[in-house]
């Protein structure tokens, strides 16, 4: 597993476990990573950089290649950000798995843009994308739209998205137990973030994140 904190994506090999924390710099504008017959890429990208900016990642996924993305991200006071994260399965029995998470303080855009592309003639393909993003500003102006593109009716192919604030049941659950509206608010948005802040599986990076995230006014 090799993590990176505030660097770019043109490090990420095409097979391995790697790691991106964004703190002070934004994500590329756009970056093509393409994964090889065979082949497998795990990305972890937390992205808690206070910057706005629109980015685009197109993955390739040649024949039986694997691909699983994670990302968290967290959009502060002001900000505006879109992600659009484009998967084109180029070659039979390619497998891809794309999952955001998203913590939505802004009154300005936020976007997830996912989608899946699998051409006629590319079978036994089996793709996913998910999207969540919760909104804690008044006005939030938030979008996830996974969307997928096939024309090759041997594959698997399904897609999610949630868009909401707090469940107030869960809150009044955990104020119920003394804990305070805020430190239940915490405690819900960590839960949505730390498991993808963890998957970094770097201890410095996981440390930095969790500071980052303790710093949060709620």
């Amino acid at each position: 597993m090799s993590t990176f904190i505030d660097t770019d994506l043109s490090r990420v090999g095409e097979e391995d476990r790697y790691g991106l924390l964004l703190l002070d710099q934004a994500l590329e504008e756009e970056r093509e990573i393409i994964v090889r017959k065979g082949r497998g890429l795990s990305l972890s990208i937390v992205d808690l950089s206070v910057k706005s900016f629109e980015s685009r990642i197109v993955f390739r996924l040649e024949e039986g290649a694997r691909l699983h993305l994670e990302m968290a991200s967290l959009l502060a006071k002001d900000l505006f950000r879109t992600y659009r994260i484009d998967v084109h399965h180029e070659g039979r029995d390619s497998f891809s798995r794309v999952r955001f998470i998203g913590i939505d303080f802004s009154s300005l855009p936020f976007r997830f843009l996912g989608s899946s592309y699998i051409p006629n003639g590319i079978h036994g393909c089996d793709t996913r994308q998910e999207g969540r993003i919760t909104n804690l500003a008044k006005d939030c102006r938030s979008e996830v739209s996974p969307a997928l593109y096939i024309k090759d009716n041997d594959v698997k192919a399904s897609h999610g998205a949630a868009l909401g604030t707090y469940d107030g049941d869960v809150l009044y659950y955990l104020t119920s137990r003394g804990l305070s509206l805020s430190e239940s608010k915490r405690l819900v948005t960590n839960g949505y973030l730390l498991p993808i802040v963890e998957s970094l599986q770097d201890e410095k990076a996981i440390e930095i994140a969790r500071k980052r995230l303790g710093e949060i006014s709620l």
